[in-house]
């Protein structure tokens, strides 16, 4: 980070300090990009969600929404499109939920200031208006926000009464509105008269001070101020700040002159929208979305582009001037009453080491097939050999892989996360290398280990229940990972916790092993899959007859298998004689006595790993977790728990429940130092495990909730409720 931040991070302190008395609403998800940038000071700009799934038709909305977010980047700062999704007020959007809000597939309701408590409480998915977006923008910190235009003062309002929430939300919420004036859909002198009553700063950005009527430069209408610099618009959010002015500021761009050619013919499809509309008494808050879409039809689709071309003006306006204010003593300037941001990360990384992969997942729908809707799920897969045909159904694509999945959860829940895996130089690889940049995570040890390598494919077919029925794994190139990159890794890291998945070599499992204990980190072990689960035991195997290291017992202090993976590790343990034997039945029985609900395989398989593995944890699917560590009073011996399961309230993907189960932990280990000795070793009591691996069941469901391996809903205050 340059000089220049550190000084404008250091002008926040009086201000946080300020504002400390106000406590982040729960109900807020910020996203972690933009969570590190409004830390940081640097320039974020707001987008409302409203003109995705309101204001222009599919695949234009998301189309545009994407190149919105691309130009404030590409300006300087960092977008953040608004909108209420499951409950929460979502800061930040994923792509994911991008084409939620645009693809009409599910009914999104048009939310004010008035709308969100209600589309909030009932968990609906919810497009934030202009108000919406600034009281939402406000409560992040986020001072400067673009969008199309603001709503007004409607014609004959004096009849009507209908005047917009966007100008009370003016008078009463610091966030700049950069727009390209008032829609020209409204009365016009009423709402210049009108945002005046409620003491709100106009000003027109450019060369002229005539205000613009959105799809037209000119309106015949004067603004009371006329400003021709970012900085110069900068200064004055910053000045209304510190006189402790709580009103926001209408910044009014024309739209580009090679765009509002059309203007006359747009005006004259307005006139007879607007006739429309009030013969068959359109009114309210469905008067603009109706308006909007008859205008684009009488005009064929002139009035979309010239839209889309504001939109875009005022987005890199908007960036500019974030950016200067951002210069000028930090983004959140402007927005002085907004809480603190929690510091969630340490200096030190999460090291994820393994695969990353593209998923295709499969689901056979079987509503829409006659043949196979009697079919139970154990005979889908036979059947579907026997038909030899295609059946109806869903493909969906991601970026996956388990040691992806697992660093995308974690850094979702707010650890940083680095990974460290191998991709092809193909369009895979350059897809998952991309979304990994979207996400903003840290994408410096991707390795690329030759032009014949391909990148990991997983497909998998799903039954209708959502539970996997078979997958095809291409993995090979996970066996290519480099020991040479791996140290490279640790040299420049120096991590406190590593996770290492089976799908590497045994080498690079070696390699992993000794450089974390020369670091001193804490090794979480991944198993992965039964044909793969034993890596680690060839690893430890190697380094125990190769007199590297004395005790192996020390070097992975935590795995994680399923309860088949834990059968295969327990057998396999006693093959290669890196454990001395089984428990006694009596030992087994006295155990299963007090843990009635776990398997007594389960509880003695457990037992036979304790002394290679000191923590195990068992996932068990819908049976919840088992759990086995060392006692407080006497390491050597085990105390095993269930952990009881968390039900999910609809099944769309098991494939990676596991993975974000792991990612969960890793997270909690990460942000809390305290739990990890000096030595890398566990220094929690076994209730504090428990709470840990209860609080990960979360993203676990939350994973099978989704149809993404890892849910994009994550956040750091999925680990913080009580």
């Amino acid at each position: 980070m340059s000089a220049a931040w550190t000084l404008r991070r250091a002008g926040l302190s009086q201000r946080r300090l300020l504002s400390s008395a106000h406590k982040q609403s729960p109900l807020l998800n910020i996203a972690p990009r933009v969570r590190e940038a409004l830390r940081n000071g640097e320039p974020v700009v707001a987008l409302e969600s409203t003109i995705i799934s309101h204001g222009m038709p599919y695949p234009q909305n998301v189309e545009t929404a994407r190149e919105v977010e691309q130009i404030v980047t590409a300006s300087g700062s960092t977008p953040a499109t608004i909108a209420l999704i499951d409950g929460r007020i979502h800061v930040g959007l994923s792509d994911g939920d991008l084409l939620r809000l645009a693809n009409g597939r599910e009914t999104v309701v048009k939310a004010s200031r008035r709308d969100m408590a209600a589309v909030l409480s009932q968990r609906l998915l919810g497009a934030t208006t202009v108000s919406g977006t600034m009281l939402a923008a406000n409560m992040a910190g986020i001072s400067v926000f673009a969008t199309g235009g603001i709503g007004g003062v409607h014609r004959g309002a004096e009849d009507t009464m209908d005047v917009s929430a966007d100008l009370t939300e003016l008078g009463r919420t610091p966030v700049a509105v950069v727009c390209a004036g008032a829609k020209s859909i409204l009365d016009l002198p009423k709402t210049l008269e009108y945002l005046e009553t409620q003491g709100v700063p106009v000003v027109t950005f450019g060369d002229s001070s005539e205000f613009p009527a959105f799809f037209s430069r000119y309106s015949g209408l004067q603004a009371p101020w006329k400003l021709q610099r970012a900085e110069q618009v900068a200064q004055l959010l910053k000045t209304s700040a510190e006189l402790g002015l709580q009103n926001g500021v209408v910044v009014a761009v024309p739209i580009p002159e090679e765009h509002s050619k059309a203007s006359v013919d747009i005006e004259q499809a307005i006139e007879a929208a607007l006739r429309e509309s009030e013969r068959l008494g359109v009114k309210g808050k469905e008067a603009t979305p109706f308006l909007l879409k008859r205008v684009v039809e009488r005009t064929g689709g002139a009035s979309l582009l010239a839209n889309i071309a504001l939109v875009k003006n005022n987005a890199r306006v908007a960036s500019q001037i974030a950016v200067s204010l951002a210069s000028m003593g930090g983004s959140r300037a402007f927005s002085a009453s907004a809480p603190p941001l929690p510091q969630t990360r340490t200096d030190q990384p999460l090291l994820v080491i393994g695969c990353a992969a593209m998923d295709i997942t499969s689901r056979v729908d079987l509503n829409q097939s006659a043949m196979l809707s009697a079919t139970p799920q154990a005979d889908l897969l036979q059947q579907t050999k026997l038909a030899a045909t295609s059946h109806p159904g869903t493909v969906f694509t991601s970026v996956g892989g388990v040691a992806q999945n697992i660093a995308r959860a974690a850094h979702l829940l707010g650890a940083n996360a680095v990974l460290l895996a191998a991709l092809g130089q193909d369009a895979h690889g350059t897809a998952v290398a991309a979304d990994l940049r979207r996400m903003d995570m840290d994408t410096r040890f991707l390795q690329y280990p030759g032009s014949g390598a391909r990148t990991a494919i997983y497909n998998a077919l799903h039954g209708p229940d959502g539970d996997l029925v078979a997958a095809v794994a291409d993995m090979h190139i996970n066996g290519l990972l480099s020991p040479h990159h791996i140290e490279e890794a640790f040299d420049s890291l120096r991590p406190r916790v590593v996770c290492v998945d089976a799908n590497v070599s045994t080498l690079a499992i070696v390699t992993t092993l000794i450089q974390a204990r020369e670091s001193r980190a804490c090794v979480v072990f991944e198993p992965t899959s039964m044909p793969k689960c034993t890596n680690v035991l060839s690893a430890l195997l190697f380094i125990k007859r190769s007199h590297a290291v004395v005790d192996t017992s020390s070097l992975v202090h935590i795995i994680t298998p399923n309860s088949l993976e834990l059968q295969r590790m327990s057998e396999a343990a006693l093959e290669l004689a890196l454990v001395e034997g089984v428990p006694t039945a009596a030992t087994v029985s006295g155990i299963a006595e007090f843990h009635y609900s776990l398997d007594t395989s389960v509880i003695r398989n457990l037992l036979t790993l304790f002394p290679l593995f000191p923590t195990v944890v068992v996932k068990l699917g819908e049976q919840g977790a088992a759990v086995i560590s060392p006692s407080p009073r006497n390491a050597t011996r085990p105390i095993i728990r269930h952990i009881q399961p968390l039900k999910p309230s609809l099944v769309e993907n098991s494939s990676g429940a596991g993975d974000s189960l792991v990612g969960a932990i890793l997270a909690q280990l990460h942000m809390r130092p305290e739990l990890v000795s000096p030595d890398g070793s566990l220094a929690l009591a076994p209730q504090e495990l428990d709470t840990i691996v209860s609080r990960a069941q979360r993203a676990a469901i939350m994973a099978i909730e989704s149809m993404h391996t890892v849910s994009d809903r994550l956040n750091p205050d999925v680990l913080n409720k009580d």
